[in-house]
């Protein structure tokens, strides 16, 4: 392990091993099932790709890198990280529909039915009171 090369991936391989360890720590503190899907982005979008590089540089380091081997790792990255962002997703959408308790420290429950998005038609007037935007299909106003 003298090689520069072979260093060099061991030590992406140490960190990407820390980045598992750092997410499963972080998953262990989490106290609602939207935080923990959001523990998972460090080792799915940092810690697996690292791993892979790392032993990508160490194969290279001795002599064993192919093509096919640089292919296949550039393909694992891209679709661990495209499955990995798909997989967030619908497990959001089904620990939203579980009706699980949020913890009261997850703030913005975009898809719940109590929290009102604004409406694009109503604009804010100067005194913080809002008003309907007129548009075309409006009927004209007997004030002007």
């Amino acid at each position: 392990m003298n090689d520069p090369l072979s260093l060099v991936g061991g030590v992406l391989l140490v960190l990407g091993a820390l980045a598992f360890l750092l997410t499963a720590i972080g998953m262990l503190r989490s106290r609602d099932a939207i935080s923990r899907i959001n523990n998972l982005s460090p080792a799915t979008g940092f810690g697996l790709p690292l791993i892979i590089i790392g032993s990508l540089l160490h194969e290279g380091a001795q002599g064993r890198l192919s093509v096919m081997g640089v292919v296949a790792a550039v393909v694992a990255i891209f679709a661990a990280l495209v499955v990995s962002s798909v997989g967030s997703n619908l497990l959001a959408r089904a620990a939203y529909r579980s009706q699980d308790e949020l913890d009261p420290r997850t703030v913005g429950n975009a898809m719940s039915p109590y929290e009102q998005l604004p409406d694009p038609g109503v604009e804010p007037d100067h005194d913080h009171r809002s008003r309907r935007r007129r548009t075309s299909t409006d009927e004209p106003r007997a004030d002007g």
